[in-house]
């Protein structure tokens, strides 16, 4: 029995001399690359996408868990990842791992098959306003087809048929400026009033209107311009005073008050003296300011960042020419105008439930654009 004792004795010292640095050597981040047979220090992915929820899998086989996660005990090298969700198209890359570091994908776009859009208005209409993130302006030449709508009122995550914008007319159809032609809108981003330009019955008008009341107010303040200013602008702080600038001169126009005081060019407030008259948006970045959304000519596209393949470019939709489209971004929604009958249509671009995060290592935030840090 004794030389039985010394085999076994000598086969778990065997197997204690063979594992035990192989189980160090994996606690400190090694791992045998199967091709060299050596030991190498491994690196790992960090994956997250828009929308969450995804299945990963990394050199055909399936992760531990759905995005967002940590993929460890990578070894060095090009690995194959594919990331697949159900009614969005599959996302495919070969990865390049490096050891003793950390590739961060974070919020990768997913593309649906469907990119599910909708109409949102009963007429169509010129062109849009973007007031604030709450509100959007439509409009049309008669100031009774101008319509004011709350973008962020019933809102839901599906994007169902069933999902209702607030509209409401800025001019009632009994108003007395009902049927004035709107010659200009000025308005001050994050303001929630415009001043609207108009002509009636051979008479210029400039109508003050807040659009946070139900129906807006509407206050004709045209006795206080003394000719057709060239510029007029105010600030998102201030709704009481606007400034008029004419050829020779400047106003400050207190409607409060309903006041005109000559103004010198350089008492004008900071906020003032920059160019604040709205101009047509043609590119956002989203995602996270990962993925660009930008139109060309009539197609609304969307160019997914990507680090290490050629960018595949996808059509969203067509809209009018020449007419404003608006990203808002608290809820991922595209508003434009459709080119085939100019009605007011949304497209939902990304999910309107957050973006998921897990807890990963301090040594894994990523600071400023960097894509590989040390572990």
């Amino acid at each position: 029995m004794l030389w039985l004792r010394k085999i076994v004795f000598y086969i778990f010292t065997l197997i204690y001399l063979i594992l035990c640095p192989l189980i160090i050597a994996r606690l400190l981040g090694f791992v045998v690359n199967p091709q060299t047979h050596q030991l190498v220090k491994t690196g790992l992915v960090y994956l997250s996408t828009n929308p969450p929820e995804a299945n990963v899998f990394i050199d055909g086989r399936l992760a531990h868990q759905k995005t967002p996660l940590v993929i460890r005990d990578l070894t060095p090298g090009k690995h194959f990842i594919r990331i697949e969700l159900s009614d969005y198209f599959d996302w495919e890359r070969t990865i390049p791992i490096v050891g003793n570091k950390a590739t961060v994908l974070a919020n990768i776009l997913l593309i649906p098959k469907q990119w599910p859009t909708k109409k949102i208005s009963s007429q169509p209409y010129e062109n849009i306003l973007f007031i604030n993130d709450d509100l959007l302006l439509a409009l049309n030449p008669l100031l009774k087809n101008l319509d004011v709508y709350h973008t962020t009122q019933g809102i839901a995550e599906d994007f169902k048929e069933d999902i209702t914008y607030n509209q409401t007319s800025l001019f009632s159809q009994k108003s007395i400026y009902a049927d004035g032609q709107l010659v200009q809108l000025y308005n001050e981003p994050k303001s929630s009033y415009i001043l609207v330009e108009a002509t009636l019955k051979d008479k210029h008008k400039f109508l003050w209107a807040n659009l946070n009341e139900n129906p807006p107010r509407i206050e004709d303040i045209s006795d206080l311009f003394t000719d057709i200013p060239h510029r007029i602008v105010w600030s998102s702080s201030n709704n009481e005073n606007i400034y008029a600038f004419y050829p020779s001169k400047i106003y400050r126009i207190n409607i409060k008050d309903k006041a005109i005081y000559p103004q010198d060019a350089d008492q004008l407030p900071t906020e003032i003296t920059r160019n604040t008259l709205p101009i047509t948006q043609e590119k956002f970045l989203i995602n996270d300011k990962n993925d660009l959304l930008t139109r060309e000519w009539k197609w609304i596209r969307i160019y997914p960042k990507n680090d290490f393949d050629t960018p595949q470019v996808y059509d969203i939709a067509k809209s009018k020419p020449k007419t404003n489209m608006y990203f808002e971004e608290r809820n991922g929604e595209l508003f434009y105008l459709d080119d085939d009958t100019n009605y007011l249509s949304v497209a939902q671009i990304l999910p309107y439930h957050p973006i998921l995060n897990i807890p990963i290592p301090d040594a894994l935030r990523i600071k400023n654009s960097d894509k590989k840090i040390n572990i």
